[in-house]
Formats: C-alpha cells, structure tokens, sequence
C-alpha cells in the first residue's frame, strides 16, 4: 500500500462512506504485504483493535499465518507502519490548511477540526495513530513522522505558513520561546477533545460534521480569546 490508502482516509472531509478507496497505484497479484495492510484498514474501520490478530489477517488474504513474517516482524510493526504513513499525511495536511486559511486562527480551527472529525470518523485507526501500540518510540518512521507533524503545527503556531503579513493587533505573534508550549497545548486540546467526541464523552453527534465543526471552533475561539484570563485581570483591577 505504501500511503495511498492511508492517504485517502485522512483526507480532509473523506467520505467515510467510500474507505477504504482503491490505490491509485497498478496492483500486482501477490502483493501480500499490500493486501494485508488493506485488510488491516478494513477491519479498523468496522471492527475494534482487539479484533485484529496474524491468524485473523492472513486467514482474509488467504495466505499461511507463516507467510506474515515474510513481510513483517509482528502485527505491531504492521501497525506502526500503517500509523507511521497516517501521521505523514497528517503533516502534509496541515501545511494544506496553512497555505490555504487566510490566518493563523483560521487555520487553527481547521487543524483541530481535522484531527477530531479524523478521530470520529475512524476511532480505531485514531488508537492505532496516537499513541495505543507498544515500542512506538522505538520505530524509526513512526518516530520521524511523529516529529514531522509536530513541526508542521509549530510552524503553524510561529506563522511561518500564511502567504500574507498577519496584525500585530488582531494576531500577535508568540514569543518565540512559547511556540513549542503552544503547540504542545494545542495537541494535547486536540488529542482530548478528539478522545472525548469519539467516545461520545461530549454530546456532539459523529455524524454531523456541521456540529463538530461549530464545537471546536468555539473551543478555540475561548483558547485563543482567553476570556477567562481577561476576566481575572479585570477582576484584580477591581479588586486595587
């Protein structure tokens, strides 16, 4: 598969409704190795995790359990690959939004909205993406992508991205000391609140991706607003 099908889930508003697509790529009968990451997309989007097993995947492909490790060490690196080509898309997605939005804050909400909508629309393949798979530190793409996609959304955070100049006023930048602070903030608000929806923790129905949209644009609007800060210090001037 290399990325094309994981490419293809994590696009922006994919349509669950046709994943996973073909490859764009000829196929070549005997590709075991591409027929049991397809399988694996397959099953993660109908079925759980847990579900998944060597015996389970090479019986669908109709291959011998023993022709697995042909191709990979164990159903975890299996799995690492398959998030390791998530998580490079994810980057690339992210520099999309960025050329795209007209700001910084723009471009925010949709990075949020993406990684929820993600979360929502795929919830198993989200636990294999983000952090649900033991060695991950230990796998060298999964590791490399896992950076590459924080450095896109702390080039987002420092507005190296936007095409045009934004206001001091309007948009100050961050020192540059807080840009990786506020990048790990804004992931961690995205890995929760993605965790929260997908598991219906939060009353927002998965299927409406107008209301998803609505929610987390409000929740960044409060993040980057702070209107809890502002109210405090109106509060301790009150207060002299």
């Amino acid at each position: 598969m290399q990325k094309s099908a994981a490419r293809d889930v994590i696009s922006e508003k994919s349509p669950a409704s046709s994943w996973p697509r073909p490859m764009v790529r000829a196929y070549h009968k005997g590709n075991v190795a591409e027929d049991l990451r397809l399988t694996t997309l397959r099953i993660l989007q109908t079925e759980r995790l847990e579900d998944l097993s060597v015996r389970r995947l090479t019986r669908e492909v109709r291959v011998a359990p023993a022709n697995f490790y042909n191709h990979y060490d164990s159903l975890n690196t299996l799995l690492l690959e398959i998030a390791a080509d998530c998580l490079e898309d994810f980057a690339t997605t992210i520099g999309h939004i960025a050329r795209r939005s007209p700001n910084r804050h723009d471009a925010l909400k949709r990075t949020v909205t993406h990684y929820v909508e993600f979360a929502c629309r795929h919830t198993q393949l989200y636990r294999v993406v983000f952090g649900y798979l033991t060695d991950s530190a230990q796998h060298s793409r999964y590791d490399a992508a896992t950076q590459r996609t924080f450095d896109r959304l702390r080039a987002l955070v420092e507005g190296e991205e936007f095409p045009r100049i934004e206001s001091d006023e309007t948009d100050p930048e961050p020192p540059a000391r807080d840009t990786a602070h506020i990048g790990h903030c804004i992931f961690a608000m995205a890995h929760g609140l993605a965790g929260m929806i997908a598991h219906g923790h939060v009353n927002v129905p998965h299927e409406n991706d107008t209301r998803i949209q609505d929610f987390v644009e409000r929740i960044i609007d409060l993040f980057t607003h702070n209107p809890l800060t502002r109210r405090q210090t109106t509060a301790c001037a009150f207060g002299h």
